[in-house]
């Protein structure tokens, strides 16, 4: 098709193609923009009900307008194929970094260097579409572009539900969407922004450590695995990544909706939190500033507008106000500068009533406001303690989060009954007796049903991984 006339574009070259279509280079009529043009090729989007909404719904995405956001420009229907152009963006998709990235002992792509940036300009791209009622609905290492200067594009803000895919028709990729779909996408359950998160969270997951939270042969694997299993967590490949991005990681990509973040702000507070932390050990971050620039400091993140040039500064320039400020601001530091600091010991005993409490937040109280504190300022006490304490805590998290699972998972039927039973049996190491219950499931006399074909994902990844087929006595 290159050379034709899609629109007010004309086709240059082939980028790339993928699911749902084929994407060019394309130049507009006058020759004063550039754009990438997508043909959606996907046979449920050849139907006319389907373009008519399509056309529709695009309009609301065009009023899309983030420096974090790709731009779109125009959409349309050419000889029965959608299509859309959007902002032709110069860089790299994190997909692509992480297969062709060097090496290093962090697995990924390096935490402070680049994924805590990425994050918080996703987040705020994310906060940008939420507050328009926009979900992306398909956040994924694919769809974030790293510009040479450190900007980050997310790119099909919301072409996921005017396309609507159904999971598992999708191929299964170690990078591909079904990867980083939320358990909504395959249960039933609303899609909100909440299921943003969880593509999120999967995402960091995969740029922390070089591979998805779940990796699967098939799309009904990854839906049991999104629905059902625990993945490791992100320090277990990381030990020096820091403990509360990797309590946020966990937070994003829990199963149960409400568990996750409830708006986009809350996650960049958190990582505003663990940049402040940073700095705190001396350690140099790379910060974007609200335009992207990552050079630049971060604006208060409760007021981070949606574009730069939006601050409010012209009450900065009256001495009235400013003046009080500063001697404010003397006086605070003078305040803390002589303020005895609390010892060791009282740090460390202050947070053991947090940590006998059965409330999962004083857990977390406990290690923000005393343990984290006391690792920092004393980095040659208690040590060992600490250590010791860091693992009980995820240990306790890890079995609430279990039992609440586990709780929440009501069977509808026998076969998932079974099904479940033998996830238990082969979570807790009893792969033997697992493989005998999948056998049967496998032969159920309707051996087309959803039970069944996870039983046969389920054989076939023990066979994959060399399990026998019976446990040694």
């Amino acid at each position: 098709m290159i050379g034709v006339k899609i629109g007010t574009w004309m086709l240059e070259a082939e980028l790339g193609r993928g699911t749902w279509g084929t994407v060019y280079r394309a130049t507009s009529e006058d020759g004063t923009r550039q754009a990438a043009l997508k043909m959606l090729t996907h046979e449920s989007t050849r139907f006319p009900e389907f373009q008519a909404r399509f056309i529709r719904e695009m309009l609301a995405l065009q009023r899309l307008d983030h420096p974090n956001i790709a731009k779109y420009y125009e959409s349309g229907v050419h000889a029965g194929t959608a299509f859309y152009a959007s902002e032709l963006i110069v860089g790299t998709d994190c997909a692509t970094q992480l297969r062709t990235a060097p090496r290093t002992d962090e697995l990924g792509l390096g935490w402070k260097e680049c994924v805590l940036s990425i994050a918080v300009q996703a987040s705020r791209a994310l906060k940008h579409g939420h507050h328009r009622s926009i979900l992306h609905r398909s956040i994924k290492p694919a769809n974030c572009i790293l510009m040479p200067n450190g900007v980050v594009k997310l790119t099909d803000f919301g072409v996921g539900k005017i396309v609507n895919i159904a999971p598992l028709t999708l191929p299964a990729e170690p990078f591909g969407s079904a990867a980083f779909l939320a358990p909504e996408f395959f249960n039933g359950k609303p899609i909100t922004r909440r299921s943003d998160f969880y593509s999120l969270g999967c995402t960091l997951y995969t740029l922390l450590t070089g591979r998805p939270p779940f990796t699967a042969a098939s799309a009904s694997e990854y839906m049991h695995k999104h629905c059902y299993v625990l993945p490791d967590r992100p320090n277990q490949f990381l030990p020096k990544l820091p403990h509360d991005f990797d309590d946020l990681i966990c937070a994003l990509i829990a199963k149960d909706p409400n568990r996750r973040p409830t708006t986009a702000v809350e996650i960049i507070e958190a990582l505003d939190a663990i940049r402040g932390k940073c700095e705190r050990k001396g350690e140099i971050v790379a910060w974007p500033s609200a335009d992207g620039d990552t050079t630049g400091p971060m604006p208060a993140l409760a007021d981070i507008p949606d574009h730069a040039e939006e601050l409010p500064r012209p009450l900065m320039r009256r001495p009235a106000v400013v003046i009080p400020l500063f001697l404010g601001l003397i006086a605070l530091v003078l305040a803390l500068g002589f303020w005895p600091r609390p010892s060791a010991e009282e740090l460390f005993a202050k947070a053991q009533p947090l940590l006998q409490s059965e409330n999962p937040d004083d857990w977390d109280r406990a290690w923000d406001d005393y343990l984290q504190p006391l690792s920092e300022r004393y980095p040659n006490k208690y040590t060992e303690e600490l250590r010791a304490l860091r693992v009980e805590l995820r240990d306790r998290k890890r079995l609430r989060s279990s039992i609440a699972e586990g709780v929440k998972l009501k069977p509808q039927s026998d076969e998932e009954r079974r099904y479940l039973r033998a996830m238990a049996l082969a979570q807790s190491g009893h792969l033997g007796e697992a493989r005998t219950i999948w056998n049967e499931l496998k032969q159920a006399p309707e051996p087309k049903s959803r039970w069944a074909k996870l039983a046969q994902d389920a054989i076939s990844e023990l066979d994959r991984r060399g399990i026998p087929a019976t446990e040694p006595k």
